[in-house]
C-alpha cells in the first residue's frame, strides 16, 4: 500500500508520456480554468454532468499554479468518488491533518519531482536543501513530501527529512521559489 500513490503516478505518466500536470489534465479531458475571483482559495476540482473541472487561483505564481494543478490531479485520480459528493476545495496545500489532502500532496510531489532528479541533486556535495528547492523551482515542503515518499519506499539516498512536513505552507498568497538564497 505504501507504493500505491507512487505507482499510480508512474502509470499515469507512462500512459500520457508526460509529468506536466496540465498536459495530464488535458489528456484526461479535464477542463482547467483560472479564476481571479477568490483570494484565499488556491484551487478546487469538481465533477458536474460527467465532466471534471479544475479551477486554479489566477493570482498565484506559475510555480504555485503547477503545484496546485498537480495536487488537484491527485484528488481526481485518487479520490474520484469524493468528487461526486462535493467539490474538493484547497485553501491550504500541504495539509497533513486529513488523509485525502496528504495523499494529494504526495501525489503532487511524486508527479512533479522525478526520483532520478532528486537523487542526482542529493549526491552533489555542494547542493544544500534550499539550493535544491531553487534549482527545481519548487517549494521546500513539496520536496519534503518527495523525500518522505523516497524514505517510505526504502530509498537509500534519504536518511531523514531536513525538517518536519509543514501543514500550513501555502497559506501565504505568493510563495516565491525564486528568492535569493
Amino acid at each position: 500500500m505504501s507504493n500505491y500513490i507512487y505507482d499510480t503516478v508512474e502509470k499515469l505518466c507512462k500512459k500520457y508520456k508526460s509529468r506536466d500536470p496540465f498536459e495530464l489534465l488535458n489528456g484526461m479531458n479535464v477542463i482547467v480554468t483560472e479564476s481571479f475571483a477568490f483570494s484565499n482559495l488556491k484551487g478546487f476540482c469538481f465533477l458536474n454532468c460527467r465532466t471534471t473541472y479544475v479551477v486554479i487561483n489566477g493570482n498565484l505564481t506559475d510555480s504555485e499554479k503547477r503545484i496546485v494543478a498537480a495536487h488537484e490531479l491527485g484528488h481526481i485520480v485518487l479520490h474520484k468518488d469524493h468528487l461526486k459528493l462535493a467539490p474538493m476545495k484547497d485553501s491550504i496545500l500541504y495539509d497533513m491533518t486529513g488523509k485525502l489532502e496528504y495523499q494529494a500532496n504526495s501525489f503532487a510531489a511524486d508527479l512533479l519531482i522525478p526520483d532520478a532528479e532528486i537523487r542526482s541533486l542529493l549526491k552533489e556535495e555542494e547542493m544544500d536543501y534550499f539550493t535544491a528547492c531553487h534549482y527545481l523551482d519548487t517549494a521546500p515542503d513539496l520536496i519534503s513530501f518527495k523525500l518522505f515518499s523516497l524514505m517510505k519506499r526504502g530509498d537509500a539516498c534519504v536518511h531523514s527529512l531536513p525538517f518536519e512536513l509543514n501543514s500550513r505552507f501555502l497559506n501565504k498568497q505568493h510563495y516565491n521559489t525564486s528568492r535569493n538564497i
